[in-house]
């Protein structure tokens, strides 16, 4: 009775951590270059049905990993200059104050020293560093192999990486990413295509997230009840013995 009690209790935490996820998908639909969370659940073993002393004591779940969902989001045109999506894979390296982050989210503007930064203040890489334009300039292309012109004169070349295991990827906010410890370091990429005046919207579908929503709501009720149930069952027994 008491594993059915963990049972229970441990469905309703874990329903409620992945209720959050569900919340952070939905909260950036409208986010360019956001990438949605997908939850991985890990269940328990009884102590009673595994010879491990170490085993978690009752059966049930958790709210093991959160995965990142990589595929790309659809492309909307903007018509602004520094507005940028890779078609395909790859990131954009952007230069941040706690180092180099990728990531997919091409929304750029000018910085008043005439750099094309994002909106947070990083510095987009190019081959050669940090992109700068000419004081002067009225007219900024990008070309599919990520050149870049100022007036029709080429200034740099936009870095883009891909990394062999997306997997290594952590999230550090806005949209950006770092590397772990143990990856590999990305290679510089030469297969993709820039989509000038583009920008990459984010990929969560609302209609599966509003269904995963209360799927996960009726989980949740489940488990209440069970726990309720046990708890009404045990409250019985307790005024028996007594």
């Amino acid at each position: 009775m008491i594993v059915g009690l963990y049972t229970g209790a441990s469905s309703m935490v874990s329903q409620g951590d992945y209720q959050a996820v569900i919340a952070r998908n939905l909260s950036n639909i409208n986010t360019a270059g956001y990438k949605k969370n997908i939850a991985v659940f890990q269940s328990y073993i009884s102590d009673a049905q595994t010879n491990d002393q170490n085993a978690n004591r009752g059966i049930g779940s958790s709210l093991g990993t959160v995965a990142t969902d990589f595929s790309q989001g659809t492309l909307e045109y903007t018509g602004n200059d520094l507005d940028l999506s890779i078609k395909g894979g790859g990131f954009f390296t952007v230069n941040t104050e706690a180092g180099i982050r990728y990531t997919r989210k091409g929304q750029f503007m000018l910085s008043r020293d005439m750099k094309i930064i994002t909106p947070e203040g990083w510095y987009l890489m190019g081959h050669g560093g940090e992109i700068q334009v000419p004081q002067n300039a009225k007219s900024i292309t990008v070309k599919e192999n990520g050149s870049i012109s100022a007036d029709g004169k080429e200034i740099g070349k936009i870095r883009v990486v891909t990394v062999s295991d997306l997997t290594t990827l952590k999230p550090t906010g806005c949209c950006a990413y770092t590397l772990s410890d143990t990856a590999q370091e990305p290679e510089v990429s030469t297969d993709f295509t820039i989509a000038h005046r583009y920008l990459e919207q984010s990929n969560v579908n609302v209609v599966d997230e509003m269904v995963n929503m209360i799927a996960n709501m009726r989980g949740y009720q489940s488990g209440y009840k069970v726990t309720n149930s046990i708890d009404d069952t045990l409250k019985k027994l307790i005024k028996l013995a007594t």
